[in-house]
C-alpha cells in the first residue's frame, strides 16, 4: 500500500507542475518534490524492514526507489532554480527570456519525474510477488473483479488513465488503449475510482484540461490484493539523470 500511495502522490505531483502556470508550479512543485524525497526513502527503509531474505526481486525493487529518490532530488534543484529566478527582481537590463529559462527548469523536473508512478507500481509488484511466493496462500478473486476491471484499476495505480471529452462524448485516454469508459464508470460506482475534474494536462499545448482519474482507498486495497499475482506488462527501467549518448556509428570501410 505505501508503494501505491507513493505513485498516486507522484502522479498528482506531476499533473500540478504541467497544469499550473510557473510561478505556482515551481514553489508548490518544489515543496512537493523535497516531500517525495522522504517518501521514497521512507518506502525503501520499508522494503528493508520486511522479514525476508533479500532476494533479487526485493533488492530490484529497492534499486529502483532510490533512483526515483535520486531523480526527484534532482527535479528538487531544478524547482529551487526556477523559484529563484522568479524570486529575483528584474531590470532593463537583462535579456527577456528569464520566463523561458523558468518553464525550461520546469521542464527539466516534469522529465525527471515522468515515470515515476509507474516505476513506485512495478516495486510494489515485485514486493507483492515475492510475499506470495514466500507465504503461499489461496488466490483471492480480488472482489469479483473482471479481467477488464483489474486492467483499469492497475493502468490508473501507474497514472496511465485519464478521461476528455470530443463533441458532448467522453473518452478514456489510457497509455496502451485497453482501458474503457464503461468500465471506468461501473468501478467508479462500485466506490473503486475517484475522478478529478481538470486534474491531469490538456493533450495539447491550449487544449481543456483532462479529468485525472485516480484510485479510492477500495482500490487501493483491490489493487492488493491481485499484485504480483498475475502477469503485467512491465514498465522500462528508471532512466538515470543523465543518459549518456549513443555512441556514432562506425564509418563504412572504403
Amino acid at each position: 500500500m505505501r508503494l501505491l500511495a507513493l505513485g498516486d502522490q507522484f502522479t498528482q505531483h506531476n499533473d500540478s507542475l504541467a497544469r499550473l502556470r510557473p510561478a505556482y508550479g515551481a514553489s508548490r512543485g518544489h515543496a512537493s518534490a523535497q516531500f517525495l524525497v522522504s517518501a521514497c526513502l521512507e518506502a525503501v527503509q520499508a522494503i528493508e524492514d520486511q522479514p525476508m531474505y533479500a532476494s533479487i526481486a526485493l533488492t530490484e525493487a529497492t534499486v529502483r526507489i532510490k533512483q526515483l529518490a535520486v531523480l526527484t532530488g534532482q527535479a528538487v534543484r531544478h524547482l529551487a532554480e526556477a523559484k529563484t529566478l522568479l524570486g529575483n527582481p528584474t531590470s532593463e537590463a537583462e535579456p527577456p527570456s528569464r520566463g523561458g529559462e523558468v518553464e525550461h527548469q520546469i521542464l527539466l523536473a516534469r522529465e525527471l519525474t515522468a515515470l515515476a508512478p509507474a516505476a513506485a507500481v512495478e516495486s510494489a509488484s515485485a514486493v507483492a510477488a515475492e510475499i506470495h511466493r514466500r507465504r503461499p496462500a489461496t488466490p483471492v478473486a480480488a472482489e469479483g473483479l473482471t479481467p477488464a476491471e483489474r486492467t483499469a484499476l492497475h493502468a490508473t495505480a501507474r497514472g496511465h488513465v485519464v478521461i476528455g471529452r470530443r463533441q458532448g462524448h467522453d473518452y478514456v485516454h489510457s497509455r496502451d488503449s485497453s482501458v474503457h469508459i464503461d468500465t471506468l464508470r461501473a468501478l467508479e460506482g462500485r466506490g473503486f475510482l475517484a475522478i478529478e475534474p481538470a486534474g491531469a494536462p490538456p493533450a495539447f499545448h491550449g487544449g481543456p484540461p483532462h479529468d485525472r482519474v485516480r484510485l479510492t482507498l477500495s482500490g487501493a486495497l483491490s489493487v492488493a490484493t491481485f499484485l504480483g499475482h498475475g502477469p503485467h506488462t512491465p514498465v522500462r527501467a528508471t532512466p538515470t539523470a543523465r543518459p549518456a549518448r549513443a555512441a556514432a556509428a562506425p564509418a563504412r570501410a572504403r
